[in-house]
């Protein structure tokens, strides 16, 4: 929906920031049109939560395929830019970055689910009956974009947040008081800790009624027309929604690599020894490295470190008060950090 202005505003700082209630970031957008080199405020534009992709995953509307040029001010000194859905560059702490630092685009992160795709993949193809079956890629890229939802909206809530994936084995073994995490709030097995693997099931099975003679990939997805795939979808987005309101609690949310909620509220044991350095990634791939004390940080990354040095099959999401994200994991032995820039 769009709300023309009967006169048009100069587009200044003021008036930006005046109007700026009126335009919530999830939801609207000030649209803003060029006169002879001078730029003015012409009205708001309702957008809905969907125009938020990437960020948000799911297939493209209007707004994407026309690619408008779209500003994002997410704080002072945190902005991002976007033609449609392609990222053109974003400011974070004073870095101008691109798509360059974006840990979902590295080959170690994927290696870390591979089994738990497999599992996905070939429960999808007994379910649906689909010849041709599921590239890996639709699974992965699925997931990604649920946790992108995940932080983002963590980061909007400046409550920071924790996310700890385990080994489904692990994490049973931790709700049953026997692992490395101690949980304050472990779920039953007759709740509905595995609603993502079923939604993910259901998505997958309604994308193999539309014929293909390859496997059904990301393109796929992003073409479909069916329209059971909607109110799918909108759960998956409500389980990301879910997730971030859980890392309010004091302690982390524990989901298994099939993203099976197995608690929130969880302590990394304080039996676990810290190591001694820790290395900041200077790449996607972590091949440049820089050494650093694992205590110079607060607790929460100190929790991270703790868990990824016990756990080498883990990987920890941490998400500071200040909006600013950071992945743990265990590489070769060493425990390695890559710091996310808001590039989606």
């Amino acid at each position: 929906m769009t709300l023309g202005f009967d006169e048009t505003r100069p587009f200044t700082t003021d008036e930006a920031r005046r109007l700026s209630p009126a335009a919530p970031f999830q939801s609207a957008a000030l649209g803003v049109g060029l006169d002879s080199g001078r730029a003015f405020i012409w009205g708001v534009i309702q957008t809905g939560a969907h125009w938020l992709t990437p960020t948000w995953g799911g297939r493209p509307l209007a707004l994407e395929a026309q690619r408008f040029p779209v500003i994002q001010v997410m704080a002072p000194g945190r902005i991002v830019v976007y033609c449609g859905s392609q990222l053109i560059v974003s400011l974070e702490r004073g870095f101008i970055e691109a798509t360059t630092t974006d840990v979902f685009t590295s080959k170690w992160l994927p290696r870390l689910f591979r089994e738990a795709r497999k599992q996905v993949q070939l429960e999808a193809r007994r379910a649906a009956t689909v010849e041709q079956g599921f590239d890996e890629s639709l699974i992965g890229t699925v997931s990604q974009h649920m946790i992108r939802r995940v932080i983002f909206l963590i980061r909007s809530a400046h409550h920071g947040g924790l996310l700890l994936l385990v080994e489904t084995s692990t994490g049973a073994a931790c709700a049953a008081g026997r692992g490395p995490l101690n949980f304050k709030y472990a779920l039953s097995r007759d709740s509905d800790r595995d609603r993502y693997r079923v939604l993910l099931t259901r998505l997958l099975l309604e994308l193999g009624r539309e014929p293909s003679l390859v496997p059904i990939d990301w393109a796929h997805f992003m073409a479909a027309t069916n329209p059971e795939l909607a109110p799918i979808e909108q759960s998956i987005f409500d389980f990301s929604n879910l997730v971030a309101g859980l890392a309010a609690v004091d302690g982390a949310v524990v989901l298994d690599k099939r993203f099976q909620l197995m608690g929130f509220g969880a302590e990394v044991s304080g039996n676990l020894p810290y190591p001694d350095t820790v290395y900041q990634a200077l790449d996607l791939e972590a091949q440049r490295v820089s050494p650093e004390p694992a205590t110079a940080v607060g607790t929460r990354h100190r929790a991270a470190y703790r868990f990824v040095a016990h756990c080498p099959d883990g990987l920890a999401i941490v998400v500071s008060h200040d909006g600013a994200v950071r992945f743990v994991a265990n590489l070769e032995g060493r425990v390695v950090y890559w710091e996310q820039f808001l590039n989606w």
